[in-house]
């Protein structure tokens, strides 16, 4: 079956050492080189992407902070828009009341002046009516102006009563 042959194996291990020097002079020199490399630039990529992501975080965080402080600011104007709307509305509100108190005021001065007018102009009428029918009446007993005096002390009188 199997027989070891002491010159086979000889030369078969001597071939062996033999390909073991001149792959690790020749071949197994570059490829650990290669390896070696290509271990470092992964070891890079990885440092490099984590590095990325510590930023991305750290912009997410930023990017976070900003959009609560953009919806606090908002949410401030806001406050501040209705703040600024009621004061608004008083104050337009008070402008009203005054202005129609005065409008209020002023057309019931207006209406005592017309009162007090209408009632001069009646007396007036009243009083050339009176000394009419008076002179009329009398025929000559009093000139006129006493008559218009007379009537105008009555109708005092009877205003005042």
């Amino acid at each position: 079956m199997l027989e070891v042959h002491g010159g086979l194996l000889a030369w078969t291990v001597i071939t062996f050492l033999l390909l073991l020097v001149i792959l690790g002079k020749i071949a197994w020199k570059p490829i650990i080189e290669a390896l070696e490399n290509r271990e470092r630039d992964i070891r890079d990529a990885l440092s490099a992407a984590e590095q990325a992501r510590a930023e991305a975080d750290k912009v997410s965080q930023d990017y976070d902070e900003m959009i609560k402080k953009a919806r606090s600011e908002v949410q401030q104007i806001v406050a501040e828009g209705k703040v600024t709307g009621e004061k608004v509305r008083a104050s337009i509100e008070e402008n009203a009341r005054l202005k129609a108190a005065e409008m209020l005021e002023n057309a019931k001065g207006q209406i005592e002046a017309e009162r007090e007018k209408a009632i001069r102009e009646i007396q007036a009428v009243v009083v050339d009516l009176s000394v009419k029918a008076a002179t009329k009446v009398i025929e000559k007993n009093l000139d006129t102006d006493d008559n218009r005096r007379l009537i105008e002390k009555t109708l005092m009188e009877i205003g005042k009563a």
